[in-house]
Parts: structure tokens; C-alpha cells; sequence
């Protein structure tokens, strides 16, 4: 496998960014481009993660958004949630995540689905911007050449379900194979349980769709420890 050629084609992926933008709200700080936008898909937002030891602040950028006048009138804040900070910076979507790993590879091998375990680290801002570092998954490979995805296994199960929906309307899975994530990512919930009601706000927070609140998921909570599933009660 020429590995060298999959790399140039996934960094001319990255250069839609809008890398000056980016730049300017983390003062030049280093960062990882990750996941749905080096698919070669539509992209629908560019997601930002920080890089060990030299990290951007997600309070930083948004304190920047509002004090700097120009960045107050180019950016519009979509969503503020525990994990992340979502902008339109200009008719572009960015996603600053607060996850982060030791590596590029260790955060890339994270991921739950295939088709996005995939990411480029960015050291500094260069004229073009330079690429320091790509790493691709095996899964990456074979989910992309089938033109198709599937679960590899998650950290957050309940946020990988929630996401099997989002990529089966898109067409990501072939024919019905989204059923099979679904019955493998309800077993890993199960397996995994909840240790107490702090975990498991933690990963529904880790959706990043407000459920957090929502009366349902308590409920679904009081379920789960009526049937045993929560670790300290």
C-alpha cells in the first residue's frame, strides 16, 4: 500500500479549512484536523482537537469571540456544550472538541466508527499550511475502499448510538449492516453499565446535543439501576 499517496490525497482533503481563521482563535497553537471532513465526503463541519502539552482553551476562544471586535462580527456561535464550542466563522463550521489524547494516533484510534478514524496534526502556521504528522487506521482503509462503515468500539457506546442513526441517514452503511452496530453498540452499554449518576451524565454529554437534561435520560437512568446496571447504588 503506497502510503505516501493516501497521505497527500487525505491533507489536500484539509486544505478547505480556512486555516488562517483557525489560527487566529487559538494563537497559533498547535492542532489536530480529525474524523468526517478528510472522508472525502460533503464536509459539514471541521472538527478541532487539542494536542497534549500544548493545548488551546475552548473559554480562550470563545472570551476571543466576544472581546475582539472582528472575530465578534465574522463568528456566530452555533452551540456551547461541555465538550465542545461549534462557530460559523464566516459560512464555515468549526467544532473545537475539548477531547484529547496523548497522540495523534491514540486520539484517531479512539474514534468509534471506521470511515472517520482518520487525522492530520498541524505544529504551527505555515504559508501553505504544513502537515507534520498523518495518521490512518486500517479500518479507515477498508471502511473508505468499500465505500462503508461500521462500529470499531467506543469509549462513550451510548454516544456511538446515537451516531449510528445520523450516519445510516446518510447513507454510510451498506444496505442494513447499521443493525448489526446497533445490536453491538446496545451490548457494549450493557457490558460497560454506569458506575453513578456523574458517568452517566458524562457520556450522554459526550452527544453533544443538549440530552443531558432532557427528563427522558434521567429516567432511563432510574431503568438502569432498578435492573443493576449502576455500579454504585
Amino acid at each position: 500500500m503506497n502510503t505516501e499517496k493516501i497521505d497527500d490525497i487525505i491533507v489536500r482533503r484539509a486544505y478547505k479549512l480556512k486555516f488562517d481563521n483557525i489560527y487566529s482563535l487559538i494563537d497559533n497553537k498547535p492542532f489536530i484536523l480529525a474524523g468526517g471532513s478528510l472522508c472525502g465526503d460533503k464536509v459539514n463541519d471541521f472538527d478541532i482537537y487539542p494536542v497534549s502539552g500544548n493545548e488551546f482553551l475552548v473559554s480562550d476562544i470563545e472570551k476571543k469571540i466576544c472581546e475582539d471586535e472582528i472575530f465578534n462580527k465574522t463568528t456566530k456561535l452555533l452551540s456551547k456544550t461541555k465538550n465542545a464550542l461549534t462557530l460559523d466563522f464566516n459560512g464555515q463550521i468549526i467544532q473545537f472538541c475539548n477531547y484529547r489524547k496523548n497522540s495523534l494516533k491514540e486520539l484517531v484510534d479512539s474514534f468509534d466508527f471506521a470511515h472517520v478514524k482518520v487525522g492530520i496534526l498541524f505544529q504551527g502556521w505555515g504559508e501553505p499550511p504544513h502537515a507534520d504528522d498523518v495518521y490512518f487506521s486500517d479500518d479507515f482503509v477498508l471502511a473508505n475502499v468499500g465505500r462503508t462503515t461500521y462500529y470499531t468500539g467506543s469509549e462513550y457506546p451510548t454516544s456511538s448510538l446515537i451516531r449510528t442513526f445520523k450516519y445510516a441517514l446518510r447513507g454510510k452503511f451498506e444496505k442494513r449492516e447499521y443493525v448489526k452496530c446497533v445490536l453491538k453498540i446496545l451490548s457494549d452499554i450493557i457490558k460497560r453499565g454506569v458506575k453513578d449518576y456523574g458517568d452517566f451524565k458524562d457520556q450522554m454529554d459526550a452527544i453533544d446535543l443538549g440530552l443531558a437534561e432532557y427528563k427522558g435520560v434521567y429516567e432511563l437512568y432510574d431503568e438502569m439501576k432498578k435492573r443493576g446496571l449502576v455500579e454504585n447504588e
